[in-house]
């Protein structure tokens, strides 16, 4: 299942967030469960098709609130914090009006599965996670800018930590006479209107991509693992398939997902485990992720993680921090949810091939993708061994 998953995903060209290509693609992972002995259903919600438009105000917000306050400080300070909040949200996945309500203008869909047949309700539930859909191109994710993302965005924290406090001591002082206040200021324009206008070029010229390691390879390893705990269930675990819409527009699949269905989850109980972007690099199990306040991974899947990886079959998987972008898993993590992640990652941290036009099939490992489903198959077999 898992060569004819990836290569039926990449025959689709692309399948950009709330695109016809990404409905099809949904048809089609709804009718592979079937096939692999699911009731599979299709769980539909509004969705943006890209990320730009709201980031594009964010950058603006701060690009013009800042400089205005050498000015207009009062209104620059209620400009800021609002974009402030708005950006803290976007990057905590706990607060989005943006991406979830003003720019969710299209329809995206989430692919959820669960066995046929099934006994009485398990205790504990594993859901098999991995987003469908596919980004596009930007300059800021060229090969050659990729290695800058997670400093540049250190340096953006930076920048808004020194003018926060800035802006306030400006309204209360005469510090905004001073010319190196001013010329920070000024930089700090000039930085976030340039990351606004990387927005704005990625929806000028940016090219969807077809996406076969960011995500056909998570999505063939998840339906891969389905089909295997299909023909030898687990004992004492319940086993889902969220196969996710949107993830590439700030993980809004995994936000409808939770918020739908959240009452019905147990903290404790339900283990979330995602797989996304296994192309170059190593095979690794994420024990944290996140951009402000990286979130551990779940403690108990951590040691299943650690023993098996002492095993000669699985000592090329290691256990690696992602802090270079987000991931669905973050979404149930910062509420609480047990998680983990299997990714590929080069030396320096991130995925490779990456919203980029060299992320095409021939370029993925058919054996990595293998392994990474034979790891996470051991994973959860011991997971459900365990008390």
């Amino acid at each position: 299942m898992l060569k004819q998953v990836l290569e039926e995903l990449c025959a689709f060209g692309n399948r950009s967030t709330a695109t016809e290509n990404e409905r099809k693609a949904a048809q089609y992972l709804k009718s592979a469960l079937e096939k692999a002995g699911y009731a599979a259903t299709l769980e539909e919600f509004n969705s943006p098709s890209t990320f730009s438009w709201t980031y594009l105000v964010i950058y603006l917000g701060f690009a013009g609130s800042i400089p205005l306050s050498l000015f207009l400080p009062l209104p620059a300070i209620v400009i800021f914090l609002v974009t402030l909040v708005l950006f803290l949200g976007e990057q905590t996945t706990m607060f989005s009006p943006l991406t979830n309500v003003v720019f969710a203008r299209g329809k995206s869909s989430n692919v959820m599965g669960k066995p046929q047949k099934e006994g009485a309700k398990p205790g504990r539930t594993v859901w098999l996670v991995a987003h469908y859909d596919t980004s596009k191109t930007s300059l800021a994710f060229s090969p050659a800018s990729v290695p800058f993302l997670r400093p540049l965005f250190a340096f953006s924290l930076l920048l808004l930590a020194g003018a926060f406090v800035l802006i306030l001591f400006t309204y209360h002082t005469g510090l905004a006479s001073r010319l190196p206040v001013k010329i920070f200021f000024y930089f700090c324009g000039a930085y976030f209107f340039y990351l606004a206008a990387m927005m704005f070029e990625r929806e000028l010229r940016g090219k969807p991509v077809q996406g076969a390691a960011d995500n056909a390879t998570g999505v063939a390893i998840a339906c891969e693992l389905a089909s295997r705990f299909a023909e030898k269930p687990l004992a004492k675990t319940g086993l889902r398939v969220l196969l996710t819409g949107a993830e590439e527009v700030e993980m809004v699949g995994m936000h409808h997902f939770i918020q739908k269905h959240g009452r019905e989850l147990s903290q404790e109980n339900d283990y979330f485990v995602n797989f996304d972007s296994i192309g170059d690099g190593g095979v690794c199990w994420i024990t944290k992720e996140g951009m402000i306040r990286p979130l551990p991974a779940s403690e108990k899947l951590l040691k299943i993680c650690e023993s098996l990886a002492a095993q000669e079959k699985f000592k090329s998987v290691k256990g690696c921090p992602y802090t270079a972008l987000t991931l669905d898993t973050l979404v149930a993590r910062s509420r609480g949810y047990q998680v983990i992640s299997f990714m590929a990652l080069t030396e320096q941290g991130f995925p490779r091939p990456w919203h980029w036009f060299d992320d095409t099939l021939e370029k993925v490992d058919l054996a990595k993708l293998s392994l990474c489903a034979d790891f996470a198959e051991e994973m959860v077999r011991r997971l459900d061994a365990a008390p």
